[in-house]
């Protein structure tokens, strides 16, 4: 089986490719080749316009991987339910900031000026790729944005335009776009690192969130790669 295993920096999959190459029977550049199974890894850099230009040029290649797992980060919009450190699978992307301003400044949708979705986005304007097999992580609606929420205003407005969101990224719905044109299965999982609204650095939990979104990376891999 060939999969691709994404993310937007090295840091973010620095402990599994550890794991990854102490397991391997063979590794030539970012190929790492097992028994049963071939993993390919691929940075794509920070942001939306970064991830679908490198996995777009990746994924209109002949070879394409049966699954692909973005692994990453995310704030949550909630403080309650989300503790920092938690792990969870993005089931859903909206692209959070895309459209216009309204004279009260907040969003406008690309459906709600006149411009309606189209595939693989639902008629919503949110994608939703098919369901892989059942994992043990809550299944939550992620936001992707241009520029991460800083301000409880920001946070606010944000909910107000998609109140079902619960984490946001730079990265996921590329990330699903990509995949679900191609065909590929996707499968996203992050680790909670902040909570959005008011930007406290001192408060975040990145290498938390890291060591604890690799560890369950590499759950969700140990059956490939024994």
């Amino acid at each position: 089986m060939r999969l691709l295993l994404v993310a937007a920096t090295p840091p973010e999959l620095a402990p599994s490719l550890d794991w990854l190459r102490s397991r391997a029977e063979r590794s030539e550049r970012n190929v790492l080749t097992f028994a049963r199974s071939e993993v390919e890894v691929l940075f794509t850099g920070v942001g939306i316009l970064a991830t679908a230009y490198v996995l777009g040029q990746r994924l209109a290649t002949a070879a394409l991987p049966q699954l692909a797992v973005q692994a990453g980060i995310a704030g949550a919009y909630h403080r309650d339910g989300l503790p920092l450190g938690s792990v969870i699978r993005v089931s859903s992307e909206v692209l959070a900031d895309l459209g216009a301003e309204d004279a009260n400044g907040q969003l406008l949708t690309p459906r709600d000026i006149g411009f309606p979705p189209g595939p693989p986005y639902d008629d919503q304007g949110v994608l939703r790729p098919a369901a892989e097999a059942p994992l043990p992580f809550p299944a939550v609606a992620g936001a992707t944005v241009h520029r991460c929420t800083g301000t409880e205003a920001t946070r606010r407005s944000r909910l107000a335009s998609f109140p079902d969101i619960q984490v946001e990224s730079m990265e996921g719905a590329a990330f699903f776009h990509a995949c679900m044109l191609a065909g590929v299965s996707a499968l996203q999982l992050r680790g909670i690192s902040n909570y959005a609204g008011e930007r406290r650095r001192e408060e975040w939990q990145i290498d938390l969130a890291v060591h604890n979104v690799n560890a369950a990376l590499q759950q969700v891999l140990l059956p490939f790669v024994r």
